[in-house]
């Protein structure tokens, strides 16, 4: 299938900025030691120094052993062989952008183990256009809906949720192009979330949204796509 810049399997990575999602993203930042809110309110970036001794080393822990984990899901297709989900959606004509191909697994979703380094929900490629390869650039925890996460790294493992329309027990789905939501559903923030990407540092592996500089300064993502201009571009 042809690649696309988002492939978002699970309703809670829902990350469209819709009207109230934009209004979210402009409202003011929560204060840097907020460990739980919305994406467009925390801050993109933790701040390491509010850590403790002990927060600051399992946060390591947790990236290094997860990025040890996940290593042979370099390739997609010993991915998919361990049950991701690595199927991508159709990319619009023209588009041109780098999205984060979210693949997800399902029994892992489904499981009672939070926070477990040897098996995140969801792995996250860079995928860029043109037909080039995938590349793992990070992971992401999720959580069943009202579990509220663990926070063994104090203010760096922070949790995210993303505002969705949720109708009775079924899947959270994006509100539509005009922020509303379909009948018969409601508008609430979904299950908690937490990215991690494989990035050289603390700060920018905990970041809420891709640190695309960061993962450029890794070499986690094609120098094609490591130019002023496109990571300018993809955050602002």
């Amino acid at each position: 299938m042809k690649r696309s810049a988002f492939l978002l399997p699970l309703v809670s990575l829902v990350a469209v900025l819709t009207v109230p999602a934009l209004a979210a993203w402009q409202s003011p930042k929560l204060p840097p030691a907020t460990m739980h809110g919305p994406a467009g309110r925390l801050q993109q970036y933790p701040d390491v120094s509010l850590a403790t001794p002990k927060q600051h080393k399992a946060a390591v822990r947790i990236l290094v052993e997860t990025s040890n984990a996940v290593k042979a899901f370099r390739d997609p297709k010993a991915a998919a062989a361990a049950g991701y989900d690595v199927r991508e959606a159709r990319r619009k004509p023209g588009d041109r952008s780098v999205g984060w191909l979210h693949a997800e697994h399902r029994g892992y979703s489904n499981d009672r183990n939070y926070l477990d380094p040897r098996h995140p929900e969801v792995l996250i490629y860079a995928n860029p256009p043109d037909d080039r390869p995938l590349r793992l650039v990070g992971v992401m925890f999720s959580l069943p809906r009202g579990v509220r996460g663990p926070t063994p790294g104090g203010p760096i493992t922070r949790w995210h949720n993303h505002r969705v329309c949720m109708e009775g027990s079924n899947r959270g789905l994006a509100p539509r192009h005009d922020g509303s939501c379909p009948p018969g559903s409601v508008a609430r923030y979904g299950s908690e979330m937490m990215h991690l990407w494989f990035t050289h540092d603390l700060r920018g592996a905990y970041a809420i949204h891709a640190p695309v500089p960061e993962l450029c300064h890794a070499g986690r993502l094609d120098r094609r796509d490591c130019t002023a201009h496109s990571i300018h571009a993809r955050t602002m």
